[in-house]
């Protein structure tokens, strides 16, 4: 489910199917490495959009939360919103490590260098970047149910 009015209406009844929430993070940085925090960014997003797409109905993407100098309050305060609204299964998704919470799942993409690349090599890499980070919700579904 995506972050809008027709799925968020769903939510709420749905919760015992929709229990996982995915929040992609990005830290950027406008005075140095610009455009590496760009390419992060459009990675993060993409994998949280694609993943969204094959597990349509079972999680939720929010909006992607943008820091600066790696302050995370905003997100922890995010976090523990959707944990009283219900959804148990938090997974952050993003391309740096980010210690924030240890009870919370982490999920670091790998950066994909986006205007060095043709647009099928692009595709090729976010499949694959897809691939693992789905096999990694498959995996936190498992611990929760077990």
């Amino acid at each position: 489910m995506l972050f809008n009015h027709i799925d968020l209406k769903e939510l709420k009844n749905n919760l015992e199917y929709i229990d996982t929430a995915i929040i992609p993070v990005s830290n950027i940085d406008m005075n140095h490495q610009l455009l590496t925090s760009c390419d992060k960014n459009e990675t993060v997003q993409l994998v949280g959009m694609l993943a969204e797409k094959q597990f349509k109905g079972r999680l939720l993407l929010t909006p992607t939360f943008f820091t600066s100098g790696n302050q995370y309050d905003h997100v922890n305060s995010f976090v523990q919103s959707l944990n009283e609204y219900g959804l148990n299964n938090i997974i952050i998704l993003s391309s740096e490590k980010i210690n924030i919470n240890s009870e919370i799942e982490y999920y670091t993409v790998n950066t994909i260098p986006m205007s060095d690349l043709d647009d099928e090599m692009k595709r090729t890499l976010i499949e694959d970047e897809v691939k693992q980070f789905m096999k990694f919700i498959i995996k936190s579904w498992n611990k929760s149910n077990s």
